[in-house]
C-alpha cells in the first residue's frame, strides 16, 4: 500500500489529470469519512491559498481566453469547499473542535463579542451573495447571450476579410477558433456562476445548522452551560463560516474579474489596463486634483488627506504611468480596431488568385513599368462607381504579377478563371476624343487599324491636357476593362453570405420587413433572385422594393425564376430609367405577337426546367435579326431594348445570352406609367415548316 501511494505521488506532477481526479475523489471521501484535525488544517490552508492563486492569475491575464479552464476550476473548487464544510461541520458537532485555524480565526473575528462576529459574518456573506455572486452571474449571463448573438456577424466579418484578401486561410481558421473558444467560455461561465451563487446560499444554511446544533449538543450532551456552549460553538461556527466564505469571496472576485474584462487594443493585464486608462487624460487628473483641494477647504474636513491625494493626482498628470510604447502597440497582423490591416505589397503577391472573387493579373514587365499605386486608385474608383450603380459591395481587387502572361499582357480573372484579357503599351496613351481635335492640335498619333483606336506617346500628356483633349493613361485603360468585367459578372459577387450581410444592414431600419421576408423566403432563394437581377444589369440598391416584392409574392410563388419576374415588375421605374433617354422615352424593338406565339409554343417542360426548342431555320432567322439590332446599336451608341410579353421574356433573354449577344430584354410589366415607349423596329419569325427541332435549336432559358 505504501509503495502504491509513493508511486501515485511520484507520478502526479507529470499527470495533471490524475491530480484533478484525486482531488475530486478526496472531496467525495471528505463528505463520507471523518478527517483528522491535522489534515483539516492542511486542507483549509490549501483552500485559502488556491483561492488567492486564482485571483492573482485573473489579475495578470491578457485576455479571458488565457484562463478558459476557469468554469471547470470553479466547479472543482466549489465541490472541494463544500466537502470541506461538511468535514468541519462533522468535527464541530461531534468533537466540539475543528482545528486551530478555525478556532483562531473565529476568536480573532469575534474579539470577545459574539454579536460582532455574527454581524461581520452576515455582512461578508451578503456582500458575497447579493453583490459579487449575483452581479457576476448577471454579467456572465449577458456576456454569454451577447457573445452568441454576435457570433454570426463576427464570422461573416472574417469571411469578408478572407474574401477581400485581407487575411489568409490560416488567419481565418485562427480567428474562427478564437470565436469558438469565446462562445464556449462565456456559455460555460454563465452556468459556472450558478455554483458560486449556490455556495453562498449553502454558507448561510450551514452556519444556522452549526450554531443551533452545536449549542443543543453542548448544553444537552456535553454538560456545558448555555452561555459556555454559545461561546464555544459560536467561535467555531463563525470561524468555520468565514474560513469558507473568504475563499468563496475570492473565487467570486476572480470570476467577476474574468467576465467583466473588456479587451482593448493593447491586450495588457488588468492592472496595466486600469493604470494606463486612468492616467491617459492629463486634464482629467488635474481637474480631479483641483476638486480635491476645494473639498479639503470645506469646514470640518481634514485638509492633509485631500492635499496628499491632490498632489498624487497632479504628479500623475505630469509623469506617464504605464508600460512602454512598444508593448501597447497592437499585435502584429491586427489593427487597432481589431481587424487585420491591409496586406503589404509582398503579401498581396502571395495571395492565391482563386482566394479572391476578382483578380487583376499583370505581366512582370507591366508590373514594373506601371505605377501600381495609381492603378490601384483607378481600379478602386471604378469599383466604387459599379458599387454605387448596382448596389453591391465590390471586394478589393489587387494587382498581382503573373509569370505565365506574355509581355505587356494583362488579365482579369473571376473566381480564378480569366474572363478579360488584353495587351497594353505602358508608354502609350489612348485617345478619348474626336480624332479631328488631335489632328488640329498637331500632336503626333498612331491609329490602330485592328481596333480603330488612336494611340499617343505618353510624353504628350501635358500637351493633351492643355488642349483639353480627352485621353486615358495605362492605369485608366486597365481600370475600364475591370469595370466592364465587374458589370458583366456582378452576379458572381452576391451569394448567401453577402445576402445575409445585406439583410443585416436592412434590418436596422426595416426590421419587420426583413422578418416577414425571412418567414416566407429562405436566404438561398433571396440570393438567387438578387443574382438573376444583377445578371441582367438591374441594380439592387433599392433593396426595400426588392424585399417588399419578395414579401408579397414568395408565399404564392416558390420558383426563383418566376419570382424574379415579379420583383422586376416592382422595380419597373428603376428599369425604365436605366434605359430611357433624357426625355423619359424608352426605344424598343417589339417582339411581334405571332413571334411570341412561336416562342411560347416552342417551350418544353422537362425534369430540369423549361427549355426553348426552336426549329433550326427559325433559330438562325431570330439570331440574324438580333445581331443586326446589336450592330445598329453599337453604331448609334443608343440603348434600345427588346420588348415582349412576360412569359416569353426570359426565354428570349436566354437565347441572346447563349449566343453571346448582350441586349436588354424587357416585358410589358417592366414598363412604368411615367415613361413612354417608342417602337423603332420589330422582331418577326415565320412559322416553321418542320416542327422537329434540330440540335442547334435547343436553347435553355432557365439559366
Amino acid at each position: 500500500m505504501a509503495n502504491v501511494l509513493r508511486n501515485l505521488i511520484t507520478r502526479a506532477p507529470a499527470h495533471p489529470d490524475l491530480m484533478v481526479a484525486l482531488m475530486l475523489l478526496l472531496a467525495i471521501g471528505m463528505m463520507i469519512m471523518p478527517i483528522p484535525i491535522v489534515v483539516i488544517d492542511m486542507l483549509i490552508g490549501f483552500n485559502l491559498g488556491f483561492a488567492i492563486l486564482l485571483l492573482m492569475v485573473a489579475l495578470y491575464l491578457n485576455t479571458p481566453l488565457d484562463f478558459s479552464s476557469l468554469p471547470g476550476v470553479i466547479l472543482i473548487s466549489t465541490v472541494f469547499r463544500l466537502a470541506l464544510t461538511v468535514a468541519t461541520t462533522r468535527l464541530i458537532l461531534s468533537e466540539g473542535d475543528a482545528g486551530s485555524i478555525i478556532h483562531t480565526f473565529g476568536d480573532f473575528v469575534i474579539s470577545g463579542n459574539i454579536a460582532v462576529g455574527i454581524v461581520i459574518f452576515l455582512i461578508v456573506t451578503m456582500v458575497q451573495f447579493m453583490v459579487l455572486a449575483k452581479g457576476a452571474e448577471r454579467v456572465a449571463e449577458v456576456s454569454a447571450r451577447f457573445t452568441l448573438d454576435a457570433l454570426p456577424g463576427k464570422q461573416m466579418a472574417i469571411d469578408a476579410e478572407l474574401r477581400n484578401g485581407h487575411i489568409d486561410q490560416h488567419e481565418a481558421r485562427s480567428r474562427r477558433g478564437v470565436l469558438e473558444r469565446e462562445s464556449q467560455l462565456h456559455g460555460a461561465m454563465d452556468g459556472a456562476m450558478k455554483f458560486v451563487k449556490g455556495d453562498a446560499i449553502a454558507g448561510l444554511v450551514v452556519i444556522c445548522i452549526n450554531m443551533l446544533g452545536g449549542i443543543t449538543i453542548g448544553s444537552l450532551s456535553r454538560g456545558m452551560s448555555l452561555e459556555e456552549a454559545m461561546h464555544q460553538y459560536t467561535i467555531l461556527t463563525i470561524g468555520d463560516a468565514l474560513i469558507s466564505q473568504i475563499p468563496a469571496l475570492l473565487l467570486s472576485i476572480t470570476a467577476a474579474t474574468i467576465v467583466t474584462r473588456v479587451n482593448g487594443p493593447s491586450r495588457l493585464n488588468l492592472g496595466a489596463d486600469i493604470v494606463n486608462q486612468l492616467t491617459a487624460s492629463t486634464q482629467a487628473l488635474r481637474l480631479a486634483a483641483c476638486v480635491l483641494l476645494v473639498m479639503g477647504l470645506v469646514p470640518g474636513f481634514p485638509l492633509p488627506p485631500f492635499v496628499i491625494l491632490a498632489a498624487l493626482f497632479s504628479a500623475a498628470s505630469f509623469v506617464k504611468v504605464g508600460v512602454p510604447e512598444s508593448k501597447t502597440a497592437p499585435e502584429a497582423g491586427v489593427s487597432p480596431t481589431g481587424s487585420a490591416p491591409a496586406a503589404t505589397q509582398s503579401q498581396k503577391q502571395t495571395v492565391p488568385a482563386e482566394a479572391l472573387p476578382i483578380t487583376l493579373l499583370l505581366a512582370p514587365n507591366l508590373m514594373q513599368a506601371m505605377d501600381v499605386g495609381e492603378l490601384g486608385r483607378c481600379v478602386a474608383r471604378v469599383s466604387a462607381l459599379v458599387s454605387a450603380d448596382l448596389g453591391i459591395t465590390i471586394p478589393r481587387i489587387p494587382a498581382q504579377s503573373a509569370n505565365h502572361l506574355a509581355r505587356s499582357q494583362f488579365s482579369v480573372a473571376v473566381e480564378g478563371v480569366p474572363v478579360e484579357e488584353g495587351a497594353i503599351d505602358p508608354t502609350k496613351l489612348l485617345l478619348d476624343d474626336d480624332v479631328a481635335n488631335i489632328e488640329l492640335s498637331g500632336i503626333p498619333f498612331w491609329p490602330d487599324p485592328d481596333t480603330n483606336r488612336i494611340w499617343i506617346e505618353q510624353g504628350h500628356a501635358a500637351a493633351l491636357k492643355a488642349a483639353g483633349i480627352g485621353h486615358h493613361g495605362p492605369s485608366e485603360i486597365i481600370a475600364l476593362r475591370v469595370r466592364s468585367t465587374l458589370t458583366r459578372y456582378a452576379q458572381r459577387l452576391v451569394g448567401i453570405q453577402e445576402t445575409r450581410q445585406l439583410l443585416g444592414r436592412m434590418e436596422q431600419e426595416y426590421a419587420d420587413l426583413v422578418k416577414e421576408v425571412l418567414r416566407t423566403t429562405p436566404i438561398p432563394r433571396i440570393a438567387d433572385v438578387l443574382r438573376r437581377l444583377l445578371d441582367e444589369g438591374i441594380p439592387i440598391r433599392n433593396t426595400r422594393l426588392v424585399l417588399e416584392a419578395l414579401a408579397e409574392w414568395s408565399e404564392r410563388e416558390q420558383n426563383a425564376v418566376l419570382l424574379t419576374e415579379y420583383v422586376r415588375s416592382v422595380l419597373k421605374r428603376q428599369i425604365c430609367h436605366r434605359y430611357a433617354n433624357a426625355h423619359r422615352v424608352v426605344a424598343a424593338f417589339i417582339v411581334e405577337r405571332e413571334t411570341e406565339d412561336i416562342v411560347r409554343g416552342a417551350v418544353r417542360e422537362t425534369a430540369v426546367g423549361p427549355y426553348l426548342v426552336l426549329e433550326d431555320r427559325q433559330s438562325e432567322m431570330l439570331l440574324s435579326q438580333f445581331r443586326q439590332i446589336h450592330s445598329s446599336i453599337a453604331r448609334s451608341k443608343n440603348q434600345p431594348v427588346i420588348l415582349g410579353s412576360m412569359d416569353i421574356r426570359r426565354f428570349v433573354r436566354g437565347f441572346l445570352t447563349r449566343n453571346g449577344i448582350d441586349l436588354p430584354v424587357l416585358s410589358y410589366q417592366d414598363l412604368a406609367a411615367d415613361f413612354t415607349v417608342q417602337p423603332i423596329g420589330s422582331v418577326k419569325l415565320a412559322p416553321a415548316k418542320d416542327k422537329s427541332p434540330s440540335p442547334g435549336g435547343l436553347l435553355s432559358a432557365a439559366s
